[in-house]
């Protein structure tokens, strides 16, 4: 992988503009450490960070066309390159590298903007036409490549990470208190915006274009249907997916470095480790434990599927100790509050990889295409308690009641039984919360509530899930997975990875998949109490039954242990120390009575996770401890 970032004007650039857009470079060194380029041209600087992986000696960037009219800076890899320069050459482009950056220029040349709807990979990219005074940026369907911008005065700023643009501009540190709404409420931010006052992410799946005497203008290019259904069933349908995956695999394989596989002990790691392990002479595969915590430690699981594969096979355990300083290094990586505790022993997995080989492939995307949320079958519960009642059947309904108390609590239940008569995306918005919409009012202190009383998480919320073409409830739980929930997962894979420079691929998101996937109906994916049905069937025999049949255990931390343990009264001070209680953010008491709760068994990890997160947010980036840090 790669960093880019630049400056483009309306005007002349001067060279205030070159070395701010160095500085930027600079920041992120650990993206690119095997070279870097900067292109000072008339209104623009580009600046590039290189890791090197296809064509070694010959992918330096910005790279040009052969008039010097085109610039680009590229991060990513397009796996269908070698197609679309078969088709290039054939009508006449000439080629000076083997690298896929060239073939974005050259398929730029054919096709203008529309060029981003054939490329089929992980990118993100700029294009400046100096003949047309024109910029053109564009990030993959998924979103697996990061795009930072922000636009003021005529000036468009751009990076692969918010902290490059944080640099330029300091008032930019400030947060976006909305954001930290959404943060509290959903786990992730919406509609573009980020953690910083000012700067927005280029959405998956859109490209934005600037020409320089208009605004800039952002559009999406792609977007899989949940509608048009596939006739595809059984055996057939299983045989589509596994061939598309395994072609995935293979695609997804291709470097001129040393590749391996991520191996957590689940479903969707070990299949993706079992089909690489067909193309390769010698696969290492990687995963990590947890010292004294066996209830989550997968990693016998992850022993009996290297076994299997006949992969070599590497472990990191991880502890408790130093958890504030390794946090703080995280935090700075991943320049927002993360969703998951599963981000800190991501980060010695990473720097277990980078020991070995340089491009990594895992198995994340899957459970949003595949179903492997419990969540559905959750929301599944509520609308048929629902239908019950509504047509009389008071037995029927009680039973579902009592089902629906046993799997999640008698909590959970109250929460269902308030919204049975909600509609779906209100229903999807609740379930999917971290702190629940009635809970969260009361987590913010009386100010900042007052200041944001305008705003509510759920019609943003409500504004994407509008987006889905299909009125299927799993359909749209799955669209809001894919759209909205991904991207936290992939912005831990891309920062982790990037922060010890490794590539890490994620082949579940190659867009046939998804498409083939959205087009498979709900009742295909989700039954019962069997999640990801047709994986499974792809799976067998290629891993461990005893895999293929464990229950879904996510891959985190045991921070609950350690919050309640060893790290406990660090905890405290943390949380309710003067230097958070100064913030303002937060009702001091709601904290405490939260960390009671917690300590006295509550479910609550998760949110006293998000609470240490965005604490430590403030003090790398906000208190100013980050940077120097590093």
């Amino acid at each position: 992988m790669c960093g880019i970032a630049g400056i483009v004007r309306d005007g002349p650039v001067d060279d205030a503009d070159v070395r701010q857009v160095e500085k930027m470079g600079a920041v992120m060194s650990y993206r690119g450490p095997d070279d870097q380029g900067l292109r000072h041209g008339p209104g623009y600087v580009f600046s590039h960070r290189r890791l090197s992986i296809i064509d070694i000696a010959g992918g330096h960037q910005p790279m040009s066309d052969d008039g010097g009219k085109l610039w680009l800076v590229y991060n990513g890899e397009i796996y269908n390159y070698r197609e679309l320069r078969r088709e290039l050459e054939a009508a006449g482009h000439r080629f000076r590298t083997r690298c896929d950056t060239e073939v974005i220029i050259h398929l730029y040349e054919e096709d203008g903007i529309e060029c981003v709807r054939r490329l089929s990979g992980m990118f993100a990219f700029a294009v400046f036409d100096e003949e047309r005074r024109r910029l053109l940026l564009a990030r993959d369907r998924a979103g697996i490549k990061p795009l930072y911008y922000g636009f003021e005065g005529g000036t468009l700023k751009f990076a692969s990470e918010a902290k490059a643009l944080v640099q330029t501009a300091p008032r930019l540190m400030g947060p976006d208190e909305r954001s930290i709404v959404d943060f509290f409420s959903l786990s992730l931010v919406q509609e573009g915006r980020t953690a910083f006052r000012g700067i927005r992410e280029l959405r998956p799946a859109h490209l934005l274009v600037w020409d320089l005497q208009s605004r800039p203008v952002a559009e999406r290019y792609w977007s899989p249907s949940y509608r048009k259904k596939t006739e595809l069933e059984g055996a057939a349908l299983e045989e589509a997916v596994a061939g598309l995956l395994e072609d995935a695999v293979r695609r997804h394989l291709v470097s001129d470095v040393p590749v391996g596989t991520y191996l957590s002990g689940g479903l969707d790691s070990s299949l993706v480790s079992a089909i690489a392990g067909e193309h390769l002479e010698t696969l290492n595969t990687f995963s990590a434990g947890f010292s004294g915590s066996e209830e989550v430690d997968e990693r016998r699981y992850a022993r009996e599927a290297a076994a299997l594969i006949g992969s070599r096979h590497h472990e990191v355990e991880v502890g408790p100790d130093d958890f504030f300083t390794n946090l703080r290094r995280i935090v700075w990586h991943m320049d927002e509050p993360t969703l998951s505790p599963g981000v800190y022993p991501y980060y010695f997995l990473c720097g277990l990889v980078a020991k070995t080989v340089k491009v990594v492939l895992g198995g994340q995307g899957s459970d949003e295409l595949f179903g492997g949320y419990h969540r559905y079958r959750m929301a599944l519960l509520e609308k048929d308690m629902m239908r019950r009642l509504r047509r009389g059947r008071l037995p029927g309904f009680l039973a579902g009641a009592r089902e629906y108390r046993r799997r999640y609590g008698s909590g959970a239940l109250k929460n269902a039984l308030l919204r049975l008569g909600a509609g779906d995306s209100r229903r999807i918005y609740e379930i999917v919360s971290g702190f629940h919409p009635r809970r969260l009012p009361r987590l913010f202190a009386d100010d900042f509530r007052k200041r944001l009383s305008d705003y509510d998480p759920f019609e943003p919320f409500q504004r994407s899930l509008a987006g889905c073409d299909s009125e299927d409830l799993v359909d749209l739980m799955l669209y809001n997975d894919y759209h909205n929930m991904l991207a936290s997962i992939l912005r831990t894979e891309d920062r982790m990875s990037m922060a010890h420079s490794i590539e890490s691929r994620v082949p579940f998101l190659d867009h046939r998949l998804v498409e083939l996937a959205a087009a498979i109906p709900a009742s295909a994916k989700v039954r019962g109490d069997e999640p990801k049905r047709i994986l499974k069937q792809v799976a067998a025999g290629r891993v461990p039954q005893s895999i293929i049949e464990r229950r879904k255990q996510g891959f985190s931390a045991p921070v609950d242990s350690w919050f309640r343990g060893p790290l406990g009264r660090q905890l405290d001070d943390f949380l309710l120390g003067e230097r958070a209680r100064s913030r303002g953010y937060f009702s001091p008491g709601y904290v405490e009575r939260l960390l009671h709760r917690f300590r006295s068994g509550g479910r609550d990890v998760w949110r006293i996770w998000s609470l240490v997160t965005f604490e430590m947010w403030c003090r790398v980036f906000i208190d100013g401890e980050g940077y120097l840090a590093e």
